[in-house]
């Protein structure tokens, strides 16, 4: 009768949970959604960028036991621009590998001090995966190839150690996208461009004085510092979030992961998974 009671409770924490993260998710969506209202840029001083710290809950959480015993209830959560890392959706398309993707990913992985030839490895695999998919007509626009950095482990000379290297720099977004000069970070920016890291401080300094207005502006002010650039691959503004959540209860405990695209008017769930 214990166990079942107890089994019971946690069901019912981890019900309370989801309803919270739920609601945080709801309240993430709605700050990126005012955002894009008064803002057409995206960068690392807006408010979507102030993480929620660690916050209680507890007057709003009961517990089915008796009133006396304290319930500890917490929330936290952050928001990250997905566009402010490499998205590997470009390494690949419609079965053909595109190069230059790849040299700017295996410029990131050099920079990360792993093997380079990495890059070569999940083109080659994302391409022949489309190549499959589209053999079978099975191909959804945007929904073609990996879906997470997990997906690697599948390759060889991909570890778990490997991803938790690259996960703050690279992503898998449902389709290909530009980087967001306002918010990438160092490695990003170095490799993407194929600069050093000395380069990209500079490019980062002048960014930290006033953000990038327009691609344009971007290349403007780093030919100034004597770096020249493409901007083909630039934007200042960014459609797909992560977003991560944790709420605790007492002795439980669910984090969250999740990727939203941020449409004129709303935000969509891309995935869900806890971490």
């Amino acid at each position: 009768q214990q166990v079942q009671v107890r089994s019971i409770e946690n069901q019912r924490l981890q019900l309370q949970q989801q309803w919270i993260l739920r609601g945080a998710l709801d309240w993430a969506k709605l700050i990126l959604i005012e955002d894009s209202k008064f803002s057409s840029i995206d960068d690392l001083t807006e408010p979507w960028n102030t993480p929620l710290m660690k916050t209680r809950l507890d007057k709003y959480v009961k517990d089915s036991k008796v009133q006396n015993i304290a319930v500890e209830a917490f929330l936290s959560g952050t928001i990250i621009d997905a566009q402010s890392s490499f998205n590997l959706r470009r390494l690949a398309s419609r079965g053909e590998i595109d190069s230059n993707a790849v040299a700017i990913f295996s410029h990131l992985l050099k920079n990360l001090r792993l093997p380079p030839k990495l890059a070569s490895t999940t083109a080659s695999a994302l391409a022949k995966y489309q190549k499959h998919q589209e053999q079978e007509k099975k191909m959804i626009s945007g929904q073609v190839g990996f879906n997470t950095l997990e997906d690697l482990l599948s390759l060889p000379g991909f570890s778990y150690n490997t991803i938790k290297t690259i996960e703050d720099y690279t992503i898998f977004l449902p389709r290909k996208t530009k980087v967001n000069v306002n918010t990438a970070p160092l490695p990003v920016i170095a490799a993407e461009f194929g600069i050093t890291y000395s380069d990209a401080r500079n490019i980062l300094a002048i960014r930290d004085n006033s953000v990038f207005l327009s691609a344009a502006d971007f290349k403007s002010r780093t030919s100034e510092l004597g770096i020249q650039v493409q901007s083909r691959n630039v934007t200042v503004r960014t459609d797909f979030f992560v977003i991560l959540g944790q709420v605790s209860i007492n002795r439980s405990l669910i984090r969250k992961k999740c990727l939203i695209e941020r449409l004129p008017e709303s935000a969509e769930l891309i995935w869900l998974k806890d971490i």
